[in-house]
């Protein structure tokens, strides 16, 4: 927000506020192999005389996904604190274990750190806890508790229509459609695209009405190909970034997109490419792993 109302030192104070307090998280929770995790704290309820469950530290979901949607691991430790985030859920057998301040940022922890796979796994899960869960048992809302159906009795803390767990529409429209913003130019004046094809759901599609006009993104899987087909309204730009290798599994009018006129290729550094794509329709054939 400094940076964007041309607050230069207010910029720095609170980058430099910010690169301390990451430092201060690794140095008491984050460990060299990619543990990250403290000691538990009393139970929230209990009386005034509890003490500490254990003096040992644990690992939690929550822990790793906050700590890697926040940006609070060195970069050299990502890969590694999401692949034992992957360890936790496969212990857990591949069933969520976060709650409020853990599940709106999962499924694109898992996205962004390449565990696309695993989010899928879970946005599709029909076992105790999970969204599945939820529409198996006639939720038309989103419940606060996983299992609210069995708590109908109790109406403590048993809303049927809460805000915390539907954040993962949010990963719907931005991860699987593909269709997100950029922190420099909000409002889709650019629009990030990012889908992750998956043949589990098999298609997809989705609309958002934004200023510009209609953006659309629409996906189906036949054998190990996708068809992608996408607007961009009017007077907004379309930004595709690919690594080297997965820009030549995309196909427009039938040309790799290094061939095509209808995009232009951006410069990005190291292994990575983006296409600048203006506003038109386009239909996409993607080959799948």
């Amino acid at each position: 927000m400094a940076h964007a109302l041309g607050k230069t030192a207010d910029e720095q104070k609170y980058r430099e506020l910010f690169e301390k307090i990451k430092a201060a998280f690794n140095r008491a929770y984050v460990r060299p192999d990619g543990f990250v995790g403290g000691v538990p704290p009393p139970p929230v309820f209990a009386s005034g005389t509890a003490t500490k469950l254990s003096d040992k530290p644990v690992e939690t979901q929550t822990g790793y996904v906050l700590a890697l949607h926040m940006n609070l691991l060195p970069d050299s430790l990502r890969s590694v604190a999401a692949k034992r985030l992957v360890d936790r859920l496969e212990t857990n057998h591949w069933r969520l274990g976060t709650g409020f301040l853990g599940t709106p940022y999962l499924l694109s922890a898992l996205t962004d750190t390449g565990h696309a796979d695993v989010a899928y796994r879970l946005l599709l899960n029909t076992e105790y806890p999970s969204w599945g869960y939820l529409v198996g048992h006639g939720a038309t809302t989103m419940w606060e508790r996983w299992n609210g159906d069995q708590m109908r009795g109790d109406p403590s803390m048993n809303s049927y229509n809460h805000y915390a767990y539907g954040a993962v529409a949010d990963w719907i429209y931005r991860y699987a459609a593909g269709i997100d913003t950029v922190p420099t130019e909000p409002g889709f004046h650019t629009i990030f695209l990012h889908p992750n094809f998956d043949k589990r759901l098999g298609n997809l599609e989705f609309s958002y009405e934004s200023s510009y006009g209609t953006i659309h993104s629409a996906w189906s899987i036949t054998g190990n190909k996708a068809t992608w087909n996408l607007t961009i309204p009017a007077n907004a730009t379309g930004h595709l970034p690919l690594g080297q290798e997965k820009a030549q599994s995309y196909k427009l009018d039938g040309q790799v997109l290094s061939e095509s006129s209808r995009v232009r290729a951006l410069a990005k550094g190291g292994n990575s490419l983006e296409y600048e794509l203006p506003a038109g329709s386009y239909q996409f054939e993607v080959a799948l792993p």
